[in-house]
């Protein structure tokens, strides 16, 4: 394989049949009627007097390794509740993440806001497993899917009520998303095939983004101070997926704070 996205969706395609073995669509489909009503991120990401903040849960990742070791996602979860995130991202991949969809549920039992399932999604499958452990949207990466998947993916969705954070990193990716009909567009400052971040990214491409009305549109990665989203909100973002710099925090509920700029309090 060429990098590491391409990677884990080729490790993800073979993990799927076994996945889907152990527990049978029409199973999935019996769980999503346990679940609560789809909660509404698009209420919860509209511009206010405040930040939006999609404060992120992740154990690892592929490219800095471990980013806290230890800790409870429950108690992490309380806390970016308690102090102000409006919606949080879960990562629900265990073999580079170290994570798995089941802490989605437990997640659920805590957190009275969305949530957002992040993983490498590219099967209908997937979609139908995110609603069914709790999730409000799920992820797509624009990068890796072809433009007639995503559609069906994010239709898919749309059928169940959860909407889905197109996730683009470039020109190409945000041409694919308008012609999906994409409402909530995400601009990652990531480069997943090597992990290094650059927010000239988002200089770039948030007002081609913009163009379309009614988009809600997100920064992702490479956000670490208050003067960041000072500057994406002046330039019209909505919202902010921030993950490393909160989960790598000495004090966290400090960390979020400071990003929403009520440091002080």
């Amino acid at each position: 394989m060429s990098n590491i996205l391409d990677q884990i969706f080729a490790d993800k395609k073979k993990e799927l049949p076994s996945t889907q073995s152990k527990t049978p669509l029409s199973e999935i489909k019996q769980r999503i009627g346990d679940q609560q009503p789809v909660l509404d991120v698009y209420k919860a990401l509209e511009k206010g007097s405040r930040s939006r903040i999609i404060a992120e849960i992740k154990p690892k990742t592929p490219f800095k390794g471990e980013l806290r070791k230890g800790f409870d996602a429950k108690v992490v979860a309380k806390d970016y509740v308690k102090h102000g995130a409006a919606t949080l991202s879960i990562l629900t991949e265990r073999n580079y993440f170290g994570s798995s969809i089941e802490v989605l549920p437990e997640i659920r039992k805590v957190a009275p806001i969305p949530l957002l399932r992040k993983d490498f999604i590219f099967d209908e499958y997937q979609v139908f497993e995110s609603r069914a452990y709790g999730a409000d949207l799920f992820l797509l990466i624009a990068t890796w899917l072809d433009q007639s998947l995503m559609a069906d993916l994010l239709c898919q969705g749309k059928e169940l009520g959860m909407p889905a954070l197109i996730e683009t990193h470039n020109e190409w990716d945000l041409e694919k998303a308008f012609a999906a009909n994409a409402e909530l567009i995400g601009i990652n400052n990531r480069d997943l095939t090597n992990g290094k971040t650059d927010l000239g990214i988002t200089r770039r491409l948030a007002p081609m983004a913009l163009q379309e009305r009614g988009k809600v549109l997100v920064c992702e990665s490479g956000i670490h101070g208050r003067k960041e989203i000072e500057e994406f909100e002046d330039l019209g973002v909505n919202a902010f997926l921030i993950g490393e710099s909160l989960m790598t925090a000495e004090d966290i509920p400090g960390k979020l704070k400071e990003l929403l700029g009520h440091g002080g309090e």
